[in-house]
């Protein structure tokens, strides 16, 4: 491959991983072609990607941006699985393909939001929840009954307080107070 050409690549990967921060690295070696359309058919329709690029190549061209410390790590063959909401998704979709290609899928490595993940820390990322449902599990602890007592406790406060600013604006007016009971 010519100088040229390599710079051209570097550029284009740099351009197109440039602002990426989630990623799985994975080794798929022994595929059919079959296989690998299924596979990236059903991640398109997921909106991700797979590419396999020259480890060289994707080294110089994300050396600066949020995966070179996943770009720092590759060794051999290098498929780059990107897209979705972030490399939990990647892990959980390469969890259901598992099955399907053993021995031939391998997960190498990951960035998860900027961190890098080995591939021995790799295994449980599909386990754990995405971004989506940690936010939806904590809109549903607000929204139970522990999150009514806790307003309950809350509103107690406001409430003295609120009758505070009352007996306050009576007194600073000159008005009455009235005892109670």
């Amino acid at each position: 491959m010519s100088k040229l050409v390599k710079e051209m690549i570097t550029r284009e990967l740099a351009s197109r991983y440039g602002q990426t921060s989630n990623a799985v690295w994975v080794e798929l070696v022994g595929v059919d072609g079959i296989t690998t359309n299924d596979f990236r058919r059903n991640l398109r329709s997921r909106q991700m990607h797979l590419e396999v690029v020259k480890t060289s190549l994707l080294k110089r061209a994300c050396a600066s941006g949020p995966l070179a410390k996943l770009a720092a790590a590759v060794t051999g063959p290098v498929a780059l699985l990107t897209g979705g909401d972030s490399a939990i998704e990647l892990a959980k979709l390469l969890d259901e393909w598992l099955p399907k290609l053993p021995q031939k899928l391998r997960l190498r490595g990951a960035l998860l939001d900027g961190e890098y993940l080995d591939e021995a820390r790799c295994k449980d990322l599909s386990r754990m929840p995405s971004r989506r449902d940690l936010q939806a599990r904590t809109v549903l602890i607000i929204l139970t009954p522990g999150g009514q007592v806790a307003g309950a406790l809350l509103s107690g406060a406001a409430n003295i307080a609120g009758c505070l600013m009352t007996l306050i604006d009576k007194l600073e007016k000159g008005e009455p107070i009235a005892k109670v009971g």
